[in-house]
């Protein structure tokens, strides 16, 4: 698959060798005659941009050279996003290009801003660093963002909530293109704490439950158990004595999401485990899951995870049987 990582002015050097060097490694260790991930370099202009540390780091190419990619990989700006965040703008129609030719995004800690600056966050769950969560909230009240998370994945964008957490998010892209074996692999062979690896494999989405609403979290411990069924969000509501409006505004200030935002990533999460962990048909899936037609559910499934389950199944059921 054609890579490409979008060098911008003021990024992390480290973050950017990082990425090259894991999936240098995938390459190596997958032993596929032809590498897996053909990455290029670019960046606005072609020239060389200067980085946190000071030095310049080269580009292969502009980023009008690369018409189509698979894969867009941003650094991160830990201590340099109030220098950087005026030139995002520069990126932003490439970026909304690529993502509408089919391409996923990933963003190392702060280059999350870049996505938001580019407008494709709205409605959309993201992570970035939690010091910058508040101006975060501040200049993009449209993203569904929750910093308490390693990494979200929505819509073929992913964010990663740390300069540590790259680490994390290029194992999950070495592990949703490849293999969980090859991800697991690299990770043995860089000396990366395995259990945090697999962690954010597996579990993209961690149920907001930390927030101290105790009337929101007694719905949510019925949505773990009931999620399969018919539900409306009025009727919801009246279950536990709600008000329509008040209810929805109190389950997205405790969890960030609507209700039925929610209950649909609920669903797809479990669906996510039902196809790594069991042989059960998509038909069966999509009715456990409280879909009633196959082919809506198939179609946002791959809206929202990147693939189709079918396919997710056949790369992440390494497990099963």
């Amino acid at each position: 698959m054609h890579v490409t990582l979008l060098l911008a002015d003021h990024c992390s050097a480290a973050s950017a060798t990082m990425a090259l060097e894991i999936l240098r490694a995938a390459n190596l260790f997958a032993d596929a005659g032809e590498p897996l991930f053909e990455v290029v370099v670019a960046s606005h202009d072609g020239l060389p941009v200067p980085s946190l540390s000071g030095q310049a780091l080269q580009a292969e190419m502009a980023l009008e050279q690369v018409a189509r990619t698979d894969l867009v990989l941003i650094p991160g700006f830990l201590f340099t996003l109030r220098e950087a965040l005026p030139g995002f703008h520069r990126y932003r129609d490439w970026l909304r290009q690529q993502h509408a030719q089919g391409a996923v995004l990933a963003a190392m800690c702060t280059a999350t801003f870049m996505l938001a600056e580019a407008d494709l966050l709205g409605g959309t769950r993201a992570t970035t660093h939690w010091a910058f969560a508040e101006l975060f909230r501040r200049r993009y009240p449209d993203a569904l963002l929750d910093e308490r998370q390693i990494l979200c994945e929505d819509n073929r964008l992913i964010s990663s909530g740390g300069a540590s957490a790259a680490v994390d998010l290029l194992l999950h892209l070495v592990r949703r293109f490849a293999s969980l074996e090859l991800a697991q692999l690299c990770s043995r062979y860089l000396l990366i704490d395995n259990v945090r690896s697999e962690q954010s494999s597996y579990v993209l989405w961690s149920m907001p439950k930390s927030h101290g609403d105790a009337d929101i979290l007694r719905v949510q411990n019925w949505l773990d158990e009931h999620f399969g069924q018919p539900l409306l969000i009025d009727e919801l509501a009246g279950r536990f004595g709600f008000g329509v409006r008040n209810f929805k505004r109190r389950f997205k200030e405790a969890t960030g999401y609507t209700p039925l935002a929610y209950l649909q990533t609920l669903r797809l999460e479990k669906a996510k485990q039902l196809l790594e962990t069991t042989r059960m048909s998509l038909d069966s899936i999509t009715f456990a899951v409280g879909y009633e037609d196959s082919n809506s559910f198939r179609r946002l499934f791959q809206q929202r995870v990147g693939l189709l389950p079918a396919a997710y199944r056949k790369k992440f059921q390494a497990r099963a049987g």
